[in-house]
């Protein structure tokens, strides 16, 4: 029986999964990513505390599996996006690594969106141009830390370090270098006149070579074997932006599905043939089947949200109770005038707006706080789900992932808020999976990420729409919509 490791290089926690050539899971193993914040704004990790990381979860499933590391046929990468992971002309890491939270060219980015420069931008790179991306690290590097910016010779996400450091070649995987803003949608290539608008373009010659996700990137060496308890020679590929992973694990190959994920943040993707000329500024980047693009839209305005208040302000409220009550409420379709902004950790209607309770009064019981909760979560997806849907009008399922796939009443409210079937998928790792199908189309266990598709997929539950939920909760939707325009 043949195996693939797959690592899922997340913000807060490293995972490693081995997975047969069947799609089964053999064993998950993981550990919590040392973040470091030296000031406010701030999120880096130390490179090598990282690289230690990654070899504790891939010596602990494979102790943890009990088989040998010789039938390991493949590893490959799922990904947090953008950041910047920088190593010098030896190798090196030429500083922390800094995470694609990091909010500390703030002030660069807004000059960039006042000035012009975003939309100047936009019609190459095609991003909506924000914090965590590269250009905005390195510009604000070469500001306030130039002897790090001059010392940076290879510029490298976080699986594209961390394959760097099992192989000892460098290489810049294209679904999440492709969303980097160095990158031209339209010709699949860097383009200098990118770096220039973003005054980064002493770093043209610095840009590592573009590599396909399921593209060999070298071997494990002899050392990295060693210190992750792998096989020497176990060939190793280029891996996916987590983003693409949650599509892939979902089967998501076309365009008649949409990739919507729920967690720290709300992700809606969709795939296409060509990019469409909106006046929207929508986030292109290259998929992982060669002459695809995908398009997504995101916000961190999801369940982190309800984790925050039964952290602090709904302690002793169980999942299980909370659920009943928006249950209780939504069969009702209670007319009530309260709603919850979803912006604890950023907003995805206009720049700067904080969370809130909007329309509190002393009618209100708890309940009805926890399903307005609920519904500012399901609002905000939709506000990102809806652009997506408006280009690609082929879509016919949402395939979800993320904790709240847990809680029925929650993907009642998704489905119905939608208009269309919500398929629950049962993969509970989707990044470690998704990661391990690529090393094995990379492999060649599997011609095409079609062929894995039709060999790992596995059924989905789906809950449909209710009409007259889902004309309650719009309707909900627009005075959402209408309050938030009034919100400064």
């Amino acid at each position: 029986m043949a195996y693939f490791l797959g690592i899922d290089l997340g913000g807060t926690v490293i995972k490693a999964g081995l997975y047969n050539e069947s799609g089964d899971e053999v064993g998950v193993f993981e550990s919590a990513a040392e973040n470091v914040s030296p000031q406010e704004g701030f999120a880096e990790r130390d490179m090598n505390l990282l690289w230690n990381s990654v070899c504790v979860v891939c010596r602990g499933v494979v102790h943890q599996s009990g088989i040998l590391a010789s039938d390991i046929k493949g590893v490959s990468f799922s990904s947090h996006g953008k950041g910047l992971y920088l190593v010098d002309k030896d190798g090196n890491p030429v500083r922390n690594g800094i995470n694609s939270s990091d909010t500390r060219s703030l002030d660069i980015v807004k000059k960039w969106i006042e000035d012009g420069t975003a939309d100047k931008a936009y019609p190459y790179g095609m991003q909506q141009i924000w914090t965590g991306h590269p250009v905005a690290i390195l510009s604000w590097l070469k500001q306030h830390e130039r002897a790090s910016y001059d010392k940076g010779a290879h510029v490298l996400m976080v699986h594209d370090y961390i394959r760097f450091r099992m192989t000892g070649e460098i290489g810049a995987e294209v679904t999440n270098i492709s969303g980097s803003n160095m990158y031209n949608q339209n010709t699949g290539a860097y383009d200098r006149r990118l770096l220039e608008m973003f005054g980064i373009e002493e770093y043209e010659d610095r840009l590592s070579k573009v590599v396909q996700s399921a593209e060999q990137c070298g071997t494990v060496t002899a050392k990295a074997a060693q210190e992750l308890g792998l096989a020497e020679g176990t060939p190793v590929f280029g891996g996916f932006f987590d983003v693409v992973s949650a599509a892939i694990a979902s089967g998501v190959i076309d365009g008649t599905a949409l990739s919507a994920a729920a967690g720290t943040w709300t992700i809606a993707t969709a795939i296409h043939d060509s990019i469409p000329k909106e006046d929207h500024h929508y986030i292109w980047g290259n998929y992982c089947i060669p002459g695809k693009f995908f398009v997504h839209e995101g916000s961190p305005t999801s369940a982190s949200n309800l984790a925050w208040w039964r952290a602090n302000l709904l302690r002793g409220v169980s999942y299980e109770e909370a659920n009943a009550w928006v249950d209780e409420i939504q069969s009702a379709r209670k007319k009530t005038t309260l709603f919850y902004m979803p912006y604890l950790y950023g907003s995805n209607y206009k720049v700067g707006l904080n969370a809130s309770l909007y329309g509190l009064q002393g009618a209100h019981t708890l309940k009805d706080v926890v399903n307005a909760i609920y519904e500012g979560i399901v609002f905000s997806h939709l506000i990102n789900q809806d652009k997506v849907l408006k280009i690609t009008p082929s879509i016919r399922t949402i395939r979800m992932n993320g904790g709240p796939t847990r809680s029925e009443p929650w993907m009642k409210m998704f489905a119905s808020a939608s208009g269309l079937p919500v398929e629950i998928s049962t993969v509970k790792q989707t990044g470690c999976k998704a990661a391990a199908i690529c090393a094995a189309v990379g492999a060649g266990f599997f011609k095409d990420f079609l062929e894995a598709n039709q060999a790992v997929l596995k059924p989905m539950s789906v809950i449909e729409p209710d009409k007259e939920q889902h004309d309650y909760l719009r309707e909900r939707y627009e005075q959402f919509l209408e309050i938030n325009s009034h919100m400064v």
